[in-house]
């Protein structure tokens, strides 16, 4: 259904408004306005909001950009600073509207708005846009509309995206600096064997130079990467491929996520990341209101990591059994004691939300520490392999001069 912005004025009060409707026509979206006391002054078909619907052409589906994490925060902190400032939803929403910068995001909040107008709640307006707004995002909203707690809960969901915004990217500097380390690493020793290596050899070649066996070694291994180097690019590609395609099903994301969760160096980086993410995640949820075990079902899907989903799978069963928080994850194996007693005292004395809140508090200092030891320990390592093929190439050069040396002697 289109979506028009119009300016009018109230007929009784005389108030000037600049708003939206939906309507089948604009003579549907006149009698609208009138049944609401409105005149209306100018009208027409609003595009940007039709380009959430999915009304726009090729080309601008290919030039419009998709909301950020960055910008859903931001709009989110904006509608909640003026929900406590007292101001009315609907306004409220329109000036998110006329704030946010990303067209795709100002196009969502404007047709939220006019859902909104039309009688439906904030939360069921915002399940209309799935790929936008998590389950987590939604559902908190629809408890805080039962508790009244409507700006509250909206300022804990701005907090809580930017906090899921910060681990991620200490996640990505954590890795960023070794997986850029690596990928030298490969490109120049690829450039070793196949540029330098073949050049040396002809050089020793032409003064009927003895080889030594390592220098054989790595000369064959240098024609074999440029003799087969296409069909060895194409199986890479392709292992990469079933790999990738792999990593998607449920038994290939558990199997690596396993990996992840208890290979060396990096494993305690991503253990301390998800419980982080757990305890955050469940402290919000929970002090928005929602019960125990769809808190645990919603933080469940957020925790990123397959090892922890099933873990959690597993302490939902055993919390709808009857069993207290601290007691059903303790029996999955997968949390730190500390974790356990830390949890076990919230329950006691019924403060669990802000012992959760401690505990991610308490990771996410650790998780700071655990990046710099993780970049400190994998920087070396790959030095050590660069070095190692470095030092290979040297002496598959220096073993044929010395024997060069020998024969003029």
């Amino acid at each position: 259904m289109p979506l028009y912005s119009y300016k009018g004025q109230y007929a009784k009060t005389g108030k000037k408004v600049k708003a939206f409707i939906e309507a089948e026509s604009p003579r549907d979206a006149r009698i609208k306005l009138k049944k609401q006391g409105i005149y209306i002054i100018e009208m027409k078909v609003d595009n940007r909001a039709n380009a959430a619907e999915g009304s726009t052409s090729f080309i601008t589906k290919l030039n419009r950009k998709p909301p950020k994490p960055e910008d859903l925060a931001l709009a989110t902190k904006q509608f909640a600073i003026l929900l406590r400032s007292a101001v009315d939803i609907n306004d409220a929403l329109r000036a998110v509207s006329e704030q946010v910068e990303n067209e795709e995001l100002k196009a969502i909040y404007i047709r939220i708005r006019e859902l909104v107008s039309e009688g439906k709640s904030l939360s069921d307006a915002h399940r209309t846009y799935p790929k936008v707004f998590s389950s987590i995002y939604i559902n908190m909203i629809a408890a805080a509309e039962k508790a009244g707690a409507l700006p509250l809960v909206m300022q804990r969901l701005s907090e809580f995206i930017n906090y899921q915004i910060e681990i991620r990217r200490k996640i990505v500097g954590a890795l960023t600096y070794p997986a850029f380390m690596i990928v030298v690493a490969i490109l120049v020793t690829i450039f070793l064997f196949v540029k330098i290596m073949p050049e040396m050899i002809k050089s020793f070649t032409a003064i009927k130079v003895t080889l030594p066996w390592y220098t054989v070694i790595m000369n064959d291994l240098s024609n074999f990467l440029q003799a087969w180097w296409l069909p060895f690019l194409i199986i890479f590609i392709l292992i990469g491929f079933a790999l990738f395609s792999w990593s998607k099903t449920e038994k290939g994301k558990y199997k690596i996520d396993l990996f992840l969760y208890t290979a060396p160096i990096i494993s305690p980086l991503i253990q301390k990341v998800t419980v982080s993410r757990f305890s955050k995640t469940l402290s919000t949820v929970l002090s928005s209101g929602v019960r125990i075990v769809e808190a645990l079902q919603l933080t469940r899907k957020v925790v990123g990591n397959s090892v922890m989903e099933k873990a959690l799978d597993e302490a939902i069963v055993k919390v709808q059994d009857g069993d207290k928080l601290a007691t059903a994850l303790e029996r999955t194996g997968r949390f730190p004691t500390m974790v356990i007693h830390m949890l076990r005292t919230g329950e006691k004395t019924g403060q669990l939300e802000d012992m959760l809140f401690n505990i991610s508090e308490v990771y996410d200092e650790d998780v700071n520490n655990q990046v710099e030891i993780t970049t400190k320990l994998l920087g070396p390592i790959i030095m050590v392999f660069m070095a190692g093929m470095v030092f290979l190439m040297v002496m598959s050069v220096m073993g044929p001069m010395l024997e060069a040396m020998n024969g003029l002697h």
